[in-house]
């Protein structure tokens, strides 16, 4: 029994030393909110792709400034705006919970403007966060770093598709860094392999798939980084 007693006792310990920590990590000066009394903008690159199959680079403007708890969208694409509201609405109630933030005192507004019908709007998540974040820090966003990634409760970055092809649209826009959600760095691409044979009165063709490993960052020629959270990303992109 009171072997028992003594282990419940430091398990009580630990769980009260973790919580302590997790606190002082929120209330720390790095995620301490430092919002500037007038409200402030920021501008982060959005990476997306095409119905054609073609990277490409929306610049995404976040505005924080004083209000009543409102996340406004600016965007002239309502096929964009469907795909995307749920991770804004995700983005920014997780930017708030990681700078300890009270939401009720200010308003958030998005705007992009493109007329181009884009693929995989929730990719924008973790970069949606990370500028409504700058924002609550009061710290400014790196102009060569992009991100793609969409956003999951904890902090936590997602896989999305067609890397190789935002990193491609990255580079063209003058990127030096691409942050990817872990495991997305590299891919295996499927190639097929046929021989036919043939003979009196036949034909016969046979077919197996074998697969090379793609490394996008080789491929594309931008570093390409494997971020798993928002605070890996931020070591990266804020200044």
């Amino acid at each position: 029994m009171r072997k028992t007693v003594s282990i419940l006792v430091i398990l009580l310990v630990f769980s009260y030393l973790g919580y302590v920590s997790y606190s002082l990590l929120l209330g720390s000066a790095r995620f301490a909110p430092t919002i500037a009394p007038s409200g402030n903008s920021v501008t982060i690159p959005l990476l997306a792709v095409t119905e054609n199959n073609t990277g490409m680079v929306i610049s995404l403007v976040v505005e924080l400034k004083p209000g009543t708890g409102k996340v406004l969208v600016n965007i002239n694409n309502p096929s964009f705006v469907t795909d995307t509201q749920d991770s804004i609405r995700l983005a920014v109630n997780e930017a708030a919970e990681m700078t300890n933030t009270d939401l009720k005192k200010y308003d958030v507004v998005f705007s992009v403007k493109t007329d181009v019908s884009v693929i995989g709007g929730p990719s924008a998540g973790a970069a949606m966060t990370i500028a409504t974040m700058a924002l609550m820090l009061n710290k400014h966003i790196k102009d060569d770093v992009a991100i793609t990634g969409t956003i999951m409760s904890g902090g936590y970055i997602g896989q999305v598709g067609g890397v190789e092809e935002k990193a491609a649209a990255a580079k063209e826009n003058g990127m030096r860094l691409l942050l990817v959600p872990a495991g997305e760095s590299v891919y295996r691409e499927p190639l097929e392999n046929c021989t036919q044979r043939t003979g009196r009165g036949y034909s016969q063709k046979e077919c197996f798939i074998t697969y090379r490993s793609v490394n996008i960052s080789e491929e594309v020629g931008i570093p390409v980084n494997e971020v798993n959270t928002i605070s890996e990303a931020l070591d990266y992109m804020l200044e």
